[in-house]
């Protein structure tokens, strides 16, 4: 009995590594790069609270993407793209993915707990938002502009997740972490360009379902130029390194790419190509950011 439970749970973990581990890595950028920018010192600090907070965010990041192909696995199913990759493909039932994504919640819980309150309560409204993005009718992923919106905000609370661990809550944080909360929303209408034919055929109106991907695309690069004034401005101010200075050349040719992407015609393959190109552009300026 207890093989047969670890082989169904082994089942589980390859099919969700392969399928969001790259993504759920991905965006532990953010937090880290807090800690960083929150005057995290290893020969002070240590290793063993940056330790459990990154444990806490990989388990909250995967949670709500577990929690995402729960809630959606029927239109998943409906989806040319995602249907391929549905759990229930791989022999998962949907009361084993419910019981994954609880354990990584109740796991992120326990990491957050046991560094402090602070982190505690971050963590929390990242999952508060995570549930009403995949659960709510009305202020989810059905919900053109709110649904950017729930991006913005997750973005900036999972920057401040890190920045707060060894810093105050201040004006400079915010300013920062409102600066990865509009490139995780504007990354976010990217994707919705992306995913547009499933959405459409399932009735989610995102944003690109809801005004065209045309627009959708625009408001990505509206979006990502927001982010690239206040990178700017944040080196001005000396809140960030003075490299950062130099960041509308980055701009410049986000842009470059973007025109090129709209004469292309803004379809999954081109937003798959504009996504893989600004995330470069993104490590170069965390790569800064650190060295700064």
């Amino acid at each position: 009995m207890i093989a047969g439970t670890l082989r169904r749970y082994g089942r589980i973990v390859r099919h969700f590594v392969a399928a969001r581990a790259l993504e759920v890595l991905a965006l532990q950028a953010s937090p880290l790069l807090g800690i960083f920018l929150g005057g995290y010192r290893i020969e002070r600090d240590g290793i063993l609270a940056p330790g459990l907070l990154a444990l806490g965010s990989c388990a909250l990041t995967a949670h709500i993407f577990i929690f995402n192909d729960w809630a959606g696995y029927e239109s998943d199913l409906r989806d040319p793209l995602r249907a391929p990759q549905v759990f229930s493909r791989r022999g998962i039932s949907r009361r084993e993915v419910a019981g994954t994504a609880i354990v990584l919640l109740v796991l992120a819980v326990l990491a957050f707990a046991a560094v402090g309150p602070t982190a505690l309560l971050f963590g929390a409204a990242i999952a508060v938002l995570g549930f009403l993005y995949s659960g709510s009718p009305v202020l989810g992923k059905s919900t053109p502009v709110a649904s950017s919106l729930n991006h913005l905000l997750g973005g900036t609370l999972h920057f401040l997740l890190g920045y707060t661990l060894f810093h105050a809550l201040d004006a400079n944080g915010i300013g920062i972490g409102l600066f990865f909360g509009l490139v995780f929303a504007a990354g976010h209408l990217n994707q919705e360009v992306r995913d547009y034919e499933g959405d459409l055929v399932n009735g989610i109106r995102t944003n690109a379902v809801a005004f065209g991907r045309r627009r959708a695309f625009l408001a990505s690069l509206l979006a990502f130029t927001a982010a690239y004034a206040m990178l700017a401005g944040l080196a001005a101010f000396g809140i960030l390194p003075r490299p950062l200075l130099w960041s509308p050349l980055a701009w410049l040719l986000h842009l470059a790419w973007s025109l090129q992407a709209l004469r292309r015609g803004p379809d999954s393959d081109t937003a798959v190509w504009m996504q893989r190109r600004y995330r470069w552009l993104f490590a170069l300026v965390g790569l800064v950011m650190l060295t700064g």
